[in-house]
């Protein structure tokens, strides 16, 4: 099998996350991407919410949050704030309506779809394309059967989504787009992804 050589791929995947972050203004992450398009009926009302309001007056907003808070806390929390403000002062503050960035989950669906569709694409022009329903000789080894085999396969991927999920990224989103703007979090991440990457191929080498 033939790659690309390495700095086209690095020109690659820059360009697209900086295009990324330019067309969606957010920084790239299939798996959170991936998350959108699962939940496309919260995404659907979390943008009917915005919509409501960005029409809603300041006296509306006003007058919804008071009554959240007079349904949780009780008339008691509102007057400990009211006279909280009387004694600095009355330096009181309005709600303002603001505009909510929002991504529709049609556009994380289309990113989606457009990895799919590269990389069909750059199979069928390099003529390395070829449909196969067996897995790896590494796998094979490993397993009994097929059935095996798949269910291994089914319950890491179930594994890697739920990891993905709870440390807030994937490989992508800490790896390439966290990285790169040196955030802490997304630094000890790709740590933790290439130990454990690293870690499970000497296993796996080790049992064959």
């Amino acid at each position: 099998m033939e790659y690309w050589p390495w700095w086209i791929g690095a020109l690659a995947l820059g360009g697209v996350s900086l295009g990324y972050l330019l067309l969606i203004g957010k920084m790239l992450g299939v798996s959170g991407s991936w998350a959108k398009v699962v939940g496309w009926k919260e995404d659907r009302e979390l943008a009917r919410s915005a919509a409501q309001l960005e029409e809603a007056d300041d006296g509306e907003i006003e007058d919804a949050l008071l009554a959240a808070t007079l349904a949780e806390f009780g008339a008691g929390a509102v007057d400990e704030k009211s006279s909280a403000e009387t004694s600095a002062g009355d330096d009181t503050t309005t709600a303002t309506s603001q505009t909510v960035s929002h991504t529709p989950w049609t556009a994380h669906l289309t990113f989606l779809l457009a990895m799919f569709i590269g990389g069909l694409i750059a199979a069928l022009t390099s003529g390395q394309f070829e449909v196969e329903l067996q897995l790896s000789d590494t796998h094979s080894r490993i397993f009994d059967g097929p059935m095996e085999v798949w269910l291994a396969l089914l319950f890491g991927g179930m594994m890697v989504g739920f990891g993905a999920q709870m440390a807030g990224g994937c490989t992508s989103g800490h790896g390439l787009s966290g990285c790169a703007r040196l955030i802490p979090a997304s630094l000890l991440s790709t740590v933790v992804f290439m130990l454990s990457a690293i870690g499970l191929s000497l296993l796996m080498e080790a049992a064959i």
